[in-house]
């Protein structure tokens, strides 16, 4: 097994063994229940969300999408139900309605995620599952994602542009700007369809040109 320590945190590789899996868990959903807004999306996870309910970016706000502001930058995240404090997806028998296309994030419990320049790693979350017992699975068959260093490396490109545009609109003087700047990462990264995405690595193309251009125009 592959381990080292960041922190207080042991880190693993995809192709660790962890115990992390539930057998009982039978739509327990106390995961996905009064997340507020902490299930962020990103451009990969809005893609398929689009594919599983054929609604745009546009048409899924606030039916299954919401906007909140982290670190200066406006970022969507998956909405809870007010009446259930449930996730929007979740369906009355405690299952996952989206399951098969479900966010990172969302795949990811109760795993962390750690970056480190080019470098992947996760950690297990102090207390995530509610329903213990747990037993041991191989962190890339947990998370079920085609092309796991594909993704990876993706991700990493991902979190150091949010990183670089939060140090970016921090340091602007002008409200007009940062507001701009904000719109039109919004509307580059998630309101234009990925019209040339047909597979995943035709999206991952397809984001990295963003992610060039963005860099070019704003940072």
């Amino acid at each position: 097994m592959s381990r080292r320590t960041e922190g207080n945190r042991r880190l693993y590789e995809a192709q660790d063994m962890v115990r992390i899996s539930s057998s009982s868990c039978a739509g327990c959903g106390a995961c996905c229940r009064e997340m507020s807004d902490t299930i962020v999306l990103d451009p990969y996870d809005v893609w398929q969300l689009g594919i599983i309910t054929g609604k745009t970016f546009e048409e899924l706000m606030g039916a299954g999408i919401d906007l909140h502001v982290e670190e200066g930058v406006i970022l969507p995240h998956l909405m809870m139900r007010e009446e259930t404090g449930g996730c929007f997806f979740l369906g009355e028998d405690g299952r996952c309605t989206i399951h098969a296309y479900r966010p990172g994030i969302c795949r990811l419990f109760p795993l962390g995620r750690h970056y480190d320049k080019e470098k992947t790693s996760y950690f297990i979350v102090p207390d995530g599952c509610v329903k213990g017992g747990l037993s041991k699975v191989r962190i890339d068959r947990w998370l079920g994602i085609p092309d796991l260093p594909a993704y990876e490396n993706y991700k990493a490109r991902w979190h150091s542009l949010i990183r670089t545009l939060a140090a970016r609109v921090a340091a602007e003087q002008s409200d007009e700007t940062r507001r701009n700047i904000d719109l039109y990462f919004l509307r580059l990264f998630f309101m234009l369809p990925y019209e040339g995405a047909q597979s995943a690595d035709t999206f991952y193309e397809e984001v990295a040109d963003r992610m060039k251009k963005f860099a070019d125009v704003v940072l």
